[in-house]
């Protein structure tokens, strides 16, 4: 028998799933309402305002949750890979199997990235830049970039992080795709992200 508690977070992640169902429907995040929500969770909408003042604080825990679920991904699989050529592969490939494994929650992303509420376009802001400052802080560890100054380091961060996130959508495309369509696009994209590595490595701060 589930306590208390548990039948809290139950309720709680069904009415997150049910947000994400909806939008992995067609549905865009800003017009769902949170009776919607609270239908499809199978609860009634008075039930919603135990977990969540309103959609946005919802659309902030899935920003949230997904935001450490994938910085730890990724971060396990630079600290698993030790020379740059397979790291920049093995991220690619994590990244493009996490984000077909979960197409509502990078649906639900890409919407509020550009189209959501303020607080929801800060916070995915904000995880954009924990990202770069985690791989900040791993290629620093790594000494892979020896001459590159703290400033420099954090900019080329950020660079490769958004070279990535800008791949998203192509991403969910994959999923009917061709075997060999995805061979190519991952290719591609680890060209850029060499692109990047190869211009980081013989730049010098201007004094």
């Amino acid at each position: 028998m589930l306590s208390r508690e548990d039948k809290k977070r139950q309720t709680r992640r069904s009415l997150m799933d049910a947000a994400l169902m909806l939008v992995g429907k067609g549905g865009n995040f800003s017009s769902i309402s949170l009776r919607e929500v609270a239908k499809n969770a199978g609860v009634v909408p008075t039930s919603f305002y135990r977990h969540f003042t309103d959609m946005e604080e919802l659309g902030l825990s899935l920003v949230d949750e997904l935001g450490m679920l994938l910085r730890k991904l990724m971060r396990s699989t630079r600290q698993n890979n030790g020379g740059v050529d397979g790291l920049i592969r093995s991220s690619i490939d994590v990244y493009v199997d996490f984000v077909i494994q979960h197409p509502n929650h990078f649906y639900f992303l890409s919407q509020s990235r550009t189209g959501g509420t303020h607080p929801l376009r800060n916070a995915i802001r904000n995880e954009l830049k924990f990202f770069a400052n985690e791989l900040a802080s791993d290629i620093r560890q790594s000494s892979m970039l020896p001459n590159v100054g703290r400033l420099d380091l954090d900019m080329i961060s950020e660079l490769i992080v958004a070279t990535v996130a800008e791949t998203t959508i192509d991403i969910l495309d994959l999923t009917e795709a061709s075997p060999s369509y995805r061979q190519e696009f991952v290719e591609r994209t680890e060209k850029k992200l060499r692109l990047v590595w190869l211009g980081a490595g013989v730049w010098r701060s201007p004094e």
